[in-house]
């Protein structure tokens, strides 16, 4: 500290005579800014006004600061910053004490001598203390990385967590951290252990050993209470499994530690498994499928002394003896309660009434796959809500209209083969099927088949078709596959037709993303509404399909011998198929309108058909028409079996509807059951946009068809109510 005797000593003002050097005591002249043999600075500014004061002046000459107050305040900021850099060095943050101290050493003042002198010393000690502690902290922190290689928590927290945080190096103090965790869990797991086998709660001290033993993988005694746990967890199991208790048994098999799963465990798993998924299969379906009864069977040879099994089988034997819910349907009711989410009771759509049928064996061999076919044979005869098709208009006649028939072929060829119907109409005006056709590819044409093996394939199919029957006599209608088709569906006002068509024809400018001379379409506007209907206004839809595809398709089917009459999408020969379907239903009884909460809702039926390799969802009403097709379908149903059991694509099936014979269905069948809950999200999400634009149709009955809706637990998971 100054002396106060030299501070009041000191002048008030730079004197004229000449100035003394306060570090060297050299005798500078008055106008000298630094000392002539040191070179120290002979002035300063000064602190209030930043005119120049000399370092040994008292009080400044032009604004009066005291600058010996100013002086004392400098020193105790240094002396601060030398008691704070020591303090550091006390917490082994030798970093921070260096900058502090470098603080104080970097001043030039011979005032401030004394202090610096002693930051120098301080931080010489500290540089030492610094050097050894590292190295000591450096040595520490190998024993612990040796100690944390060979699984001892206890010992690397021993010899880090006496060291100060700041000579932890970034991997000292993960494995610090680690080991803590891994001793708190170990603590509270022993805890926790312990009190279940006081409990014999085998279960959960299952569950404890497998994450102590992953905890600390060489542990003698955890690994032999693993062992003498998981014995009385399969011996708890096979108590279960013998008492028909699968699911209880399935969790018993789940807490066995891994290190305790030997032959005895797998062999018991996998049949627990199998005894549970076949003891699951029945809730929620909505019918009694073929596949339903073989999964019955099955469960009842493999336990056959479990009182429900053998209920259950006798309980679909009587059923199947029971009349359908209704005539169209193939299956018998398994619920009583068998409703879709999308609205109304659900069905199996696999006997129309809208034809007649001499026998059911063609619908009986392919059930709800032949009505994309009638609808196809229906258009052939005039009838159904779409008149328009795909076939190029040439000459004359054909632009005047077809001639009226009474009999017709629909051809639908789809992934897997090919489905033909005969219609021929009957005296009392109704259609019936003359005759049927059904030819199956020997190689599906997936999206993965080129289109050279596809076209020849549909050759082969129609070729075959042809030397079976005659067709000279009748006009032939074709289907060709949804995915070819872009279709868009629009509300126009209640005009007249005139300025209904010249409003349609600029929404179609403006919504077909491809140029019109390219495409083939066919386009429908509704009726002119009457005044119940009038808020509908009048629904319309456009369907296009590139030219050159159109014009390729027709030149192969001519390619195999096959005149076509003409060409239509699936969705909308499942479209006219459906209009003439459910004709009578879209107008019900009016003490039953009556009797509904909103009675100005217009009735419609969904129609759901899964193919091979496309969904269509299908709404209707009497006044309106919407369906939405997207690439998912029975075949992929197929694939992700076969990728699961390493089978053939033929195999896989064939196991589809009869998963009963999987080694481990389970397992095998749980990627299929994905991929159908993720279709009902997309329908789900479909329909929903369907329905916000749609309020005033209200949806009162579900059909689905198709070959993948016989895929086991597709009605369940898809469309059922859950």
């Amino acid at each position: 500290m100054t002396n106060p005797s030299q501070v009041d000593a000191l002048p008030t003002s730079p004197s004229a005579a000449a100035i003394s050097c306060g570090a060297c005591g050299q005798s500078n002249p008055p106008a000298g800014q630094f000392c002539a043999k040191c070179g120290h600075t002979l002035y300063e500014p000064c602190g209030g006004c930043t005119k120049p004061v000399l370092l040994s002046q008292a009080f400044c000459g032009n604004c009066g600061r005291d600058l010996a107050v100013e002086l004392k305040k400098t020193r105790q900021r240094f002396e601060a910053n030398l008691a704070d850099a020591i303090a550091a060095a006390k917490e082994r943050d030798f970093d921070r004490a260096e900058s502090l101290l470098a603080l104080v050493i970097g001043q030039k003042d011979y005032r401030y001598s004394d202090l610096i002198s002693n930051a120098k010393l301080a931080r010489e000690k500290i540089k030492s203390i610094a050097s050894q502690e590292v190295s000591n902290a450096g040595t520490t922190i190998e024993q612990a990385e040796q100690a944390h290689r060979e699984g001892n928590p206890g010992r690397v927290i021993e010899l880090l967590s006496p060291l100060p945080r700041k000579l932890l190096t970034e991997r000292a103090c993960e494995i610090l951290e680690q080991s803590q965790t891994l001793v708190e869990q170990v603590v509270s797991g022993e805890k926790q252990l312990q009190s279940a086998i006081e409990k014999r709660d085998w279960e959960s001290a299952g569950g404890l050993l497998d994450h102590l033993v992953e905890l600390q993988p060489d542990n003698a005694t955890y690994n032999r209470l693993a062992a003498k746990v998981g014995q009385k967890l399969l011996s708890k199991t096979a108590k279960l499994r013998d008492g028909h208790r699968y699911s209880a048994a399935r969790r018993m098999l789940d807490a066995v530690p891994t290190g305790a799963r030997g032959e005895d465990f797998e062999q018991l798993r996998k049949t627990v498994d199998r005894l549970a998924w076949l003891s699951t299969q029945f809730s929620g379906e909505p019918f009694v499928t073929p596949t339903l009864g073989r999964i019955a069977k099955k469960w009842s040879e493999e336990a056959p002394a479990d009182s429900e099994a053998a209920s259950t089988m006798q309980r679909i034997g009587k059923l199947i003896k029971q009349p359908r819910a209704s005539t169209r349907d193939i299956y018998v009711p398994w619920q009583a309660a068998r409703r879709s989410w999308l609205g109304g009771p659900l069905g199996f759509l696999a006997f129309p009434s809208c034809v007649d049928r001499k026998d059911d064996a063609a619908f009986r061999s392919a059930p709800g796959q032949l009505n994309v076919a009638i609808g196809l044979a229906l258009q052939g005869l005039g009838r159904g809500r779409i008149g328009d098709d795909f076939k190029p208009k040439k000459g004359l006649l054909t632009r005047l209209g077809r001639k009226k028939s009474t009999v017709a072929w629909g051809v639908d060829i789809g992934s897997q083969g090919l489905r033909a119907v005969r219609l021929q109409t009957g005296a009392d005006g109704k259609p019936f099927v003359a005759d049927s056709h059904l030819e199956v590819f020997e190689r599906p044409i997936t999206r993965v088949v080129d289109e050279a093996t596809a076209d020849q394939t549909i050759r082969s199919a129609v070729e075959a078709f042809l030397e079976e029957k005659d067709v000279e006599d009748a006009p032939v209608w074709v289907s060709f596959p949804a995915r070819e088709l872009v279709s868009r569906f629009v509300q126009l006002p209640p005009v007249v037709d005139k300025q209904a068509k010249l409003l349609f024809q600029k929404e179609v400018e403006s919504r077909i993303p491809l140029p019109l001379d390219e495409v083939a379409d066919v386009r429908w506007i509704a009726e002119m509404p009457d005044e119940d209907t009038t808020i509908l206004g009048r629904p319309a839809f456009v369907s296009a399909a590139k030219k050159t595809f159109v014009s390729r398709y027709l030149d192969n089917l001519e390619q195999a011998g096959l005149k076509v009459d003409g060409l239509q999408a699936t969705p909308i020969a499942l479209l006219n198929f459906s209009t003439v379907e459910f004709e009578d239903e879209f107008r019900p009884d009016v003490d039953q309108e009556q009797d509904r909460e909103a009675p100005n809702e217009l009735p419609a039926v969904a129609v759901i058909d899964c193919g091979a390799e496309t969904t269509t969802t299908l709404i209707v009403s009497a006044e309106s028409c919407w369906f939405w097709s997207f690439e998912s379908g029975g075949d992929d149903f197929t694939r992700l079996l076969s990728r699961a059991t390493k089978k053939t694509h033929g195999e896989a099936d064939q196991l589809k509807r009869n998963p009963a014979l999987l080694s481990d269905p389970a397992s095998d069948y749980a990627p299929v059951v994905k991929r159908m809950e993720e279709l009902r999200g997309r329908l789900s999400k479909i329909v929903a946009d369907f329905k916000r634009e749609n309020d005033s149709l209200r949806i009162d009955h579900t059909w689905c068809c198709g070959g993948g809706a016989r895929t086991h637990g597709w009605m369940k998971h898809v469309i059922a109510n859950q």
